[in-house]
């Protein structure tokens, strides 16, 4: 179908559009009866936008309505480029790719989605398979990427890791990648609402809560998934061994492996980022909080092998040391509690230029603390220095 040039008076902020704003391919940026946001959006739709001859050009007049949610709107990337460091990069490629996805999910647009999604998984195993380390790094130190979508990456590859490390064929396990990226996507946008509601939830929020899984699973099945393990696996991500998981209460055998592992992948990402009424529960907090929950709540065979994966602290975390030395868990080892750390500031709290390895066995460098996420030193990181380029170091 013949496609023209929008015109940039055609994309007044706040007006609703008549028509499809769709990209070179045919995709659709932004649907039909949409708002334009803001400027930004509109230079971002000039930019890349065009509109199908047949349809016709009229431009809705402004309303008073609410603009649609961010999660409907296609990602914007900066006009200028990424401003993130290099090291953030691959972090923000996925993250573009995904939002673009749930965008058309949650709009029941766009072409080859399952393709796509499997594709995108495809992406997160090259990345883990470049650098492990560096990546799961990334994911814990970006802080300009959206919660919703920080979370399904970094679940997605806490899933990849530990499949892998339990000899799970790369297809397979990219469909649990799929799976792990896509099973929050009829949520994103109550979850948005529940981070600025202060009130206790609603029976109907309870009840959009408890069937999510469902819905992500719809959404997925309207797109054109028909791959009954990546359903399943959305659908019972909630579902706990002893049956008091949701949305139907299954136990036991009826848990699919894929979805046992998905949730034990779930709570941990949730636990270790962020939220607006609560701060990151760190690593081994959080690792402990399943360990503990194994056989009863959570797989034990997949916990156990959870454990080993992950380690007890995380590549990225900022600790500080027995020598009041401040330093950053840089990749994980062999042994679970002894993760390889450099030092970034001195016990005077100087950032340092040159980034020391420490052995924290020896009681004078032990780990003491595992600081906040918020402190002076986070975003003036030598990342190169710290994790080099593509350099998959072996673990102890």
């Amino acid at each position: 179908m013949p496609l023209r040039q929008i015109e940039l008076d055609m994309l007044a902020p706040g007006s609703r559009l008549d028509w499809d704003v769709v990209d070179s391919a045919g995709r659709v940026l932004l649907p039909k009866g949409m708002a334009v946001a803001d400027d930004t959006q509109a230079r971002a739709l000039w930019t890349r936008g065009f509109l199908r001859e047949d349809e016709p050009v009229r431009v809705a007049a402004m309303d008073t309505a609410p603009p649609p949610s961010l999660w409907r709107q296609p990602p914007r990337a900066s006009d200028g480029g990424s401003v993130q460091p290099k090291f953030f990069q691959p972090v923000e490629r996925l993250s573009l790719q995904l939002e673009e996805i749930f965008s058309e999910l949650l709009n029941g647009k766009g072409t080859g989605l399952p393709d796509r999604i499997l594709e995108l998984s495809r992406g997160i195993q090259v990345q883990l398979q470049r650098d492990t380390d560096a990546l799961l790094a990334a994911l814990e130190l970006s802080g300009a990427t959206r919660y919703g979508t920080l979370h399904a990456l970094h679940s997605a590859a806490v899933c990849e890791l530990v499949a892998a490390s339990r000899g799970t064929a790369a297809d397979v396990r990219r469909t649990l990648v799929a799976a792990a990226l896509t099973r929050d996507v009829g949520f994103l946008e109550l979850q948005d609402e529940l981070e600025r509601q202060s009130d206790p939830l609603s029976e109907e929020q309870q009840e959009q809560v408890r069937l999510h899984p469902l819905e992500s699973a719809r959404l997925l099945r309207d797109a054109g998934v028909r791959d009954p393990a990546w359903l399943l696996a959305v659908e019972q991500h909630h579902e706990r061994l002893n049956g008091s998981g949701y949305p139907r209460g299954v136990s036991g055998d009826a848990v699919q492996e894929n979805a046992c592992l998905l949730g034990i992948a779930d709570i941990y990402s949730a636990m270790t980022k962020p939220r607006a009424y609560r701060p990151a529960i760190q690593s081994p907090n959080a690792v402990h909080s399943i360990f503990q929950t194994r056989g009863s709540i959570v797989d034990e065979e997949l916990s156990q092998s959870f454990v080993r994966v992950l380690g007890l602290f995380a590549p990225g975390l900022m600790v500080r040391l027995a020598s009041r030395e401040t330093a950053v868990v840089t990749r994980r080892t062999e042994n679970l509690k002894a993760p390889e750390v450099r030092v970034v500031a001195d016990a005077d709290e100087k950032l340092l230029h040159i980034y020391p390895a420490r052995d924290i066995l020896d009681p004078a460098y032990a780990i003491v603390e595992v600081l906040p996420r918020a402190n002076p030193f986070r975003e003036r990181l030598n990342h190169r220095q710290l994790w080099g380029e593509g350099n998959n170091a072996a673990r102890r």
